[in-house]
C-alpha cells in the first residue's frame, strides 16, 4: 500500500486529492472509497491502493484507509443519530 497526506476534500462534490509521500502528481479519491460514515479531512495521513478510473481511465486511490498519528488532530468525523424526541 502507498502513503500519502489529504490534500483537498470538496465535501459538496465528495471528492478530494492525495499528495504522495513518493512525490509526483496529486492523487484523485472519491469519498466511496473511504468506509461508510468516515468524512476525510485536509492533512490526515492514509494508505491506499491505485485503481484506473473507469471513466477517465487515470489513476485513483481506492481502499483508503486513516493512519494512526500520535501528532495529528483526529481526522474523521462520524455522524451519530439523535434520539428522537416525543411530540
Amino acid at each position: 500500500m502507498l502513503e500519502g497526506t489529504i490534500k483537498t476534500y470538496h465535501g459538496d462534490r465528495a471528492f478530494g486529492f492525495i499528495r504522495p509521500d513518493s512525490g509526483g502528481t496529486d492523487i484523485f479519491f472519491h469519498l466511496k472509497s473511504f468506509s461508510p460514515g468516515l468524512t476525510p479531512e485536509a492533512g490526515a495521513r492514509v494508505s491506499y491502493n491505485l485503481a484506473p478510473d473507469q471513466r477517465s481511465g487515470k489513476r485513483q486511490a481506492v481502499g483508503i484507509r486513516v493512519l494512526a498519528n500520535a501528532h495529528s488532530a483526529p481526522v474523521l468525523t462520524r455522524y451519530v443519530r439523535s434520539p428522537r424526541l416525543p411530540r
